[in-house]
């Protein structure tokens, strides 16, 4: 994959998240939320696709080892991070007066935080790593 198509797929994925944030209600009804139901499935997957877009942008200018480098990260973590965001609870409910929060939402937002740092780890981390073996100041 070029560092073109994950910038341009990313991106694509980000306007998709916006047009289903505001459209889906637009489309449905303010108040109908069984319409809206529907589309809830949606943003925790999308949700992850904001730091990819963020990281294909950072990296697009960067040597190509960098990129490769956080590519070979992004593709395992974010399939991982699917069926983790797919396995957990699509409800916050909870037994014994205590609520459950790991639901879709919860659980996507913290695998982007944990994707957005070791991200910018590996990032700097090569980026680094390449300026000292060449000699770069």
């Amino acid at each position: 994959m070029t560092k073109k198509t994950v910038f341009w797929t990313s991106l694509g994925m980000v306007a998709v998240f916006f047009i289903a944030g505001y459209g889906i209600p637009l489309l449905c009804g303010e108040y109908n939320y069984t319409c809206q139901d529907r589309f809830e499935v949606l943003f925790p997957v999308l949700l992850m696709f904001f730091p990819t877009f963020v990281f294909s942008l950072i990296t697009y200018k960067m040597r190509e080892e960098v990129f490769r480098a956080w590519l070979r990260f992004a593709y395992w973590w974010i399939p991982v991070s699917l069926v983790f965001i797919y396995l957990a609870g699509g409800w916050s409910g909870g037994g014994f007066g205590i609520p459950n929060v790991l639901d879709q939402e919860f659980v996507a937002i913290i695998l982007a935080a944990l994707f957005a740092i070791v991200s910018l780890l590996i990032i700097a981390w090569k980026y680094f790593s390449i300026r000292r073996t060449t000699g770069q100041v």
